[in-house]
């Protein structure tokens, strides 16, 4: 049975969100014992819903994951502050003359993303956009930053359902910041934020425009 959980949650945290029918084809069991699992992970406060209205008909109940479910997979604090640490400490007179505590903060984030961009870079192939979007996602899934990639009409889209710094992103916007300028400069095109967990979104998603 734990197993059959240990699925929705892999679902919920793979899709962002899910009704139950689409949770029950995914899985493969009925859908009332589909809903007592998901009840037991409420009760765990794995898993909570809400309601979505429709233009016609009774609304209907979108699960997801729970924040403390959705960073659980990337209790990434400790590397972060050494990270934080380490950009703080190479701060030159320059840097910090005449700056205030957030511009402090932006100027270390920005050189984090940089620093993270040189790290990361050799280990990122591909020729065409698409091929460097796939390799840069998985160089990436490891810090809970990109989980997927995905071709559209308008771009490549890529999301994660994860948000391994979420309390530090509500506190500065350096930290989403930082992630966009990072896979800006793996993939070698323009990374626009579409979507974000912190602001109530179902994962955070980002475009990359084929065309710039």
């Amino acid at each position: 049975m734990k197993g059959t959980r240990d699925q929705i949650v892999a679902l919920l945290r793979e899709r962002g969100e899910a009704r139950v029918a689409q949770l029950t084809v995914a899985v493969g069991i009925a859908p009332a014992a589909l809903r007592r699992h998901l009840d037991i992970l409420a009760g765990e406060g794995t898993v909570e819903y809400r309601a979505v209205k429709q233009p016609t008909g009774r609304p209907y109940f979108a699960y997801r994951l729970t924040e403390r479910a959705r960073e659980a997979p990337f209790n990434d604090y400790p590397r972060l502050l050494a990270r934080l640490v380490g950009e703080v400490a190479s701060l030159d007179r320059e840097q910090t003359a005449g700056k205030d505590g957030k511009e402090l903060l932006a100027t270390v984030f920005a050189n984090l993303g940089e620093h993270l961009a040189a790290d990361y870079l050799p280990r990122v192939r591909g020729d065409t956009l698409e091929e460097r979007a796939s390799s840069v996602t998985a160089v990436l899934k490891d810090e809970g930053i990109v989980e997927r990639w995905q071709k559209a009409d308008d771009g490549i889209h890529l999301s994660t359902s994860t948000c391994p710094h979420r309390r530090a992103a509500e506190a500065s916007p350096g930290v989403c910041e930082s992630e966009v300028r990072l896979l800006s400069t793996l993939i070698g095109a323009e990374v626009v934020p579409m979507a974000r967990l912190v602001d109530g979104a179902a994962c955070c998603e980002y475009l990359v425009k084929c065309n710039a």
